[in-house]
């Protein structure tokens, strides 16, 4: 029992030790880690050149992975990806057949010397956030030293195009000398510049160069908010106050444009139909109520898109983007569109007892400006020959201007049938009055002759007859005062009660015309209300 125990634990110490081995890397490997940072004396603050006065080559190389975000408020991009960086470093060569073979090492980048190479532009609060990963070393002594990275730098944001669409016209003239335009559509387009070079050493220590003159994109992913559409790389340098020397940099520029459906759908798009909503305004009755609710709301509505525009939108001098001027264009809009239905408003409501419409008003509005606005109007012949023979009339007749402004105004044949009317019931009265005394006349005349004809009667019933017809006249010169006194009150209350209602009539007309010029105007602040948003839409969309 204890040899079988004993022979599991040999079992176990052997496993143990094959697997330090495999972990290790062996003897060969130990060995030879031991004689490249032990035995050789290696420094890792020693810049790995055999004269210093020789100049290091280091060319690196940088792979995008991801955009990750792109924050236009503070001008910041955040990317991810990883760095190659390549060199040759003498201390780091032997013999692979003295050590198994082996000619690949791994060995971790803080126990060599690596180049001290940051982003310039970098916007972190660690600066550097460069992940410290193992370095491959080629028994050669190529060093390949890829730290992944996620870097958060400084980019300026253009805030010129956000988020439009330009259209730019490209003429191709082909042999056949037919002009073609091809309309392409190009998103506000960002550059982005990443600057990465050695922090301490200049270009006599590290000649710092682009392994390639377009970025590494094998592993991009792409986003859902931008197009890449270039990553290119440059070498440059630069000189400092501090140093007359050269310090050598790389500068990879991104290239991107921005996916703007979201923003037309949530920001664009709602405030065309909004500010749309302000031509409805003007299709309500100028004496409805809600007109000047509508275009107050929408104003309120306006405004509330552009708070939310600029949270987005850095706090930048240096342009107005293109969505910034549409919304200001359409602010303005509705702002003047508030005054125009106060003004309306306040016309409709006018009337003859407080404001006396002036003659210009009623000849260019009511007249020139409705028939070219196509408007109509009940009993009124707003045809062009109609305004100009009513105007020729008015001019050459000075006199009767007030009466030729409106024939409603005039006197409408009722009118003349009711004065008609007086003027018999006066006659009448007049009539009345000598109509008794006639009578008696004739009676008397016939009284006389009858006595003349027949025989003479008593003297007794002379004086009854005469007193009779005495009092019968009297009587009934007494009764036609009364009537008569009647007739004239009654006549004159008729003419009160007509003027009365000639002047309500008067004032009902001089109201209507006020509402026609409301009318009119709001027609014709619809018209030019539609016609600025048109060319506000098709300039701010397709500017170029």
């Amino acid at each position: 029992m204890f040899l079988k125990i004993q022979r599991q634990l040999k079992i176990f110490l052997l496993i143990i030790c094959y697997c330090s081995d495999l972990i290790i890397g062996g003897p060969d490997q130990r060995r030879l880690l031991k004689y490249l940072l032990t035995d050789n004396q290696y420094n890792p603050i020693e810049r790995p050149v055999q004269n210093d006065s020789n100049t290091l080559p280091v060319t690196m190389n940088l792979a995008l992975q991801h955009i990750i975000d792109f924050d236009g408020k503070n001008e910041a991009i955040v990317i991810s990806g990883w760095m190659t960086i390549m060199w040759n470093d003498y201390s780091l060569k032997w013999q692979p057949e003295e050590f198994g073979n082996i000619q690949t090492l791994r060995i971790p980048s803080t126990q060599i010397w690596t180049p001290d190479i940051l982003l310039y532009n970098s916007a972190d609060e660690k600066f550097d956030t460069t992940m410290k990963v193992n370095a491959v070393v080629q028994y050669n002594g190529d060093v390949l030293y890829v730290p992944p990275i996620l870097f958060k730098s400084i980019c300026s944001f253009n805030i010129a195009a956000f988020p439009f669409v330009s259209i730019r016209k490209i003429f191709h003239s082909y042999r056949t000398f037919i002009l073609n335009i091809s309309l392409c559509f190009f998103l506000d387009t960002q550059y982005c510049a990443l600057k990465f070079g050695p922090w301490t050493y200049d270009d006599a220590g590290i000649n710092l160069t682009a392994e390639s003159s377009q970025g590494q994109l094998d592993a991009y992913v792409k986003s859902a908010e931008w197009d890449l559409e270039d990553f290119s790389a440059t070498n440059n340098g630069t000189k400092y106050e501090c140093c007359p020397t050269v310090y050598p940099y790389v500068l990879y520029t991104i290239r991107m444009r921005r996916r703007s459906l979201y923003y037309f759908t949530n920001i664009v798009l709602p405030c065309f139909l909004i500010s749309c909503m302000t031509l409805l305004g003007f299709l309500l009755a100028p004496g409805s109520g809600e007109k000047l609710t509508l275009q107050i709301t929408i104003l309120l509505t306006i405004v509330m898109f552009s708070l939310l525009l600029s949270d987005i939108m850095p706090p930048s001098s240096n342009a107005i983007p293109i969505i910034t001027v549409y919304f200001m264009c359409v602010m303005i809009m509705s702002t003047i569109s508030v005054v125009a239905s106060v003004l309306v408003i306040s016309l409709h409501f006018r009337n003859s007892k407080n404001y006396s419409m002036p003659l210009w008003l009623r000849k260019y509005i009511c007249n020139y400006l409705a028939w070219l606005l196509c408007m109509k109007r009940p009993g009124h012949d707003l045809s062009w020959r109609a305004i100009r023979r009513k105007w020729t009339t008015s001019i050459h007749e000075p006199n009767n201007i007030n009466g030729s402004i409106d024939n409603r105004h005039s006197k409408i044949p009722s009118e003349l049938l009711l004065n008609n009317t007086f003027e018999l019931l006066s006659t009448n009265v007049i009539n009345i009055d000598k109509e008794p005394l006639e009578l008696l006349e004739n009676d008397e005349k016939q009284h006389s002759d009858s006595l003349l004809e027949f025989s003479v009667p008593s003297v007794t019933k002379i004086q009854r007859s005469r007193h009779h017809h005495n009092l019968s006249k009297e009587l009934y010169t007494c009764d036609m005062e009364m009537v008569r006194s009647e007739l004239r009150i009654i006549i004159s209350q008729l003419a009160i009660l007509t003027n009365h209602f000639r002047q309500v009539d008067k004032h009902d007309d001089e109201s209507q015309d006020w509402q026609f010029v409301a009318m009119v105007i709001d027609r014709l602040c619809l018209i030019i209300f539609a016609i600025v948003m048109i060319l506000f839409t098709v300039l701010t969309f397709f500017n170029a």
